[in-house]
């Protein structure tokens, strides 16, 4: 583990009382703009080795994990719960879309929040399950008016309250192909790495988001593009309760509500970046895994993250590709085989939804009363027609979604304590900051190099010397 002691940011209690390390003060006091501006991808961290003619470089330190503190205000900058949203729509026309009520770091469609974030280091593999989490009553906020000890103290609290470890161990995610392109693989979940992974289901938004489009005041005929018919709602044009005239494709629909929910992914993604700045720390975001590898598709390959794959029976491809539907237990998808049917599975979404509406539960206005009660429910009819679209799709693709996947992993972050020295020997001043410098000089006190930052002065190493791997 890194040497707290050197880097002054260790935290704990001391006779009761919290106590927060001048590093972590420091950074909660970063400033924002400084951030967004000194955001790079620092891919080059401790331990690591690059073999290449030209940007050739080993690390002469060992590798040294990220601190608790660190891996719990990059998971609460990229996916914390912050309190309650604020719903600010008209009650009869947009709330009653809503999933829940509570706040997170990144917006959502429909404040679904369908995104997890998975994460692995040295010692495990680890679910961050911040859904299941609420804000107390009325709590718009839960850190504004805290002091910096105050607020650290609350996040680690949550973050250690929000921890599902899955494995001991380092994930088994994949280190060469099929399953890692190549040019990641030298330095990708290395010793000392801390790897997060987002995943997110796309079932949840896609039932909420029928029950907006098959409304009666939408109406949209939704039309399987490999057959030219409609997704098993001809009845319900018949009758006049969906227009014939206005017409969706299911390939259009589907590809409409992944690419709002993954940029959901890069905004945790975007969010940890920065926060890699005011601690110091290197990293990046990328996609250089095979999401259904780095899933667990080929367990005999790599066991991934371990989640379960389903073999549909048609596809645009011929035979189609297993699908992921979920983690058993701890992350799963509205659909078979966790479900009997769509039916089910529906039903079940609607019992989630209507949990959150329950008048115990947080909400952020005053008084919640007036306004939820001019929020319209989905009608009968409305409920029957979602369920009719998904079931078709469900009967005849053998999956829900029925082209896109249940559970979608694209982007990968990861972070680790830098190597100033490999920045030193091939770039100009600027390729990393005063606080990167610090902190690596405070885990190397003894560490040789020609940072040139360092205040009052640094020795330069003598052109081909050579040193001893130092460990922390």
């Amino acid at each position: 583990m890194a040497k707290g002691g050197n880097n002054k940011g260790n935290n704990g209690k001391g006779n009761g009382k919290f106590v927060l390390g001048e590093r972590y003060k420091q950074a909660l006091g970063y400033p924002l703009f400084d951030s967004i501006f000194n955001r790079r991808s620092r891919r080059f961290g401790l331990g690591m080795k690059l073999e290449d003619p030209t940007l050739g470089f080993e690390s002469q330190y060992d590798p040294i994990p990220l601190e608790e503190m660190e891996e719990a205000l990059l998971v609460w900058a990229g996916t914390g719960l912050t309190g309650l949203c604020l719903a600010d729509l008209p009650p009869e026309t947009g709330i009653d879309l809503l999933c829940q009520w509570t706040g997170r770091t990144w917006p959502s469609a429909c404040n679904n929040h369908g995104t997890e974030l998975f994460f692995t280091n040295d010692k495990g593999l680890y679910h961050v399950n911040v859904k299941q989490m609420l804000p107390g009553k009325h709590e718009l906020d839960m850190f504004f008016r805290m002091s910096r000890e105050e607020r650290m103290e609350r996040i680690l609290e949550l973050y250690r309250g929000s921890l599902v470890k899955l494995e001991d161990g380092r994930a088994e995610l994949p280190d060469r192909m099929p399953g890692l392109f190549e040019f990641n693989q030298w330095n990708t979940n290395k010793p000392g790495t801390s790897v997060f992974i987002p995943v997110t289901d796309v079932t949840e938004e896609y039932i909420n988001l029928l029950h907006l489009y098959c409304s009666h005041s939408y109406g949209f005929t939704i039309i399987d593009d490999l057959t030219g018919k409609p997704a098993g709602v001809q009845k319900w044009i018949e009758k006049g309760r969906l227009k014939d005239s206005v017409k969706m494709s299911l390939f259009d629909l589907e590809v409409r509500i992944l690419t709002g929910l993954n940029v959901e992914q890069a905004f945790i993604c975007q969010n940890m970046s920065l926060a890699l700045q005011a601690l110091g720390l290197a990293g990046w975001t990328f996609s250089g895994f095979i999401p259904r590898f780095a899933m667990g598709a080929a367990p005999q390959l790599f066991k991934g993250l371990g989640f379960r794959f389903i073999q549909p029976k048609k596809g645009v491809i011929d035979p189609p590709a297993t699908v992921p539907v979920g983690r058993d237990g701890i992350f799963q998808a509205y659909c078979p085989p966790y479900y009997k049917n769509m039916d089910e599975a529906i039903d079940a979404f609607h019992h989630h939804k209507e949990e959150a509406w329950k008048p115990e539960k947080p909400f952020p206005y005053a008084e919640p009363d007036k306004h939820l009660m001019r929020a319209p429910r989905p009608t009968a009819n409305t409920i029957q027609i979602v369920k009719d679209v998904a079931n078709y799709i469900y009967d005849t693709y053998g999956r829900f979604p029925a082209f896109v996947d249940p559970m979608y992993m694209r982007l990968v972050f990861q972070a680790m304590n830098i190597d100033v020295e490999f920045y030193d020997k091939y770039y100009p001043k600027g390729s990393y900051s005063e606080t990167h410098l610090n902190k690596f000089l405070s885990d190397h006190p003894q560490a040789g190099g020609r940072t040139g930052e360092k205040p009052g002065g640094r020795e330069a190493r003598a052109e081909g010397g050579t040193k001893k791997r130092v460990k922390a």
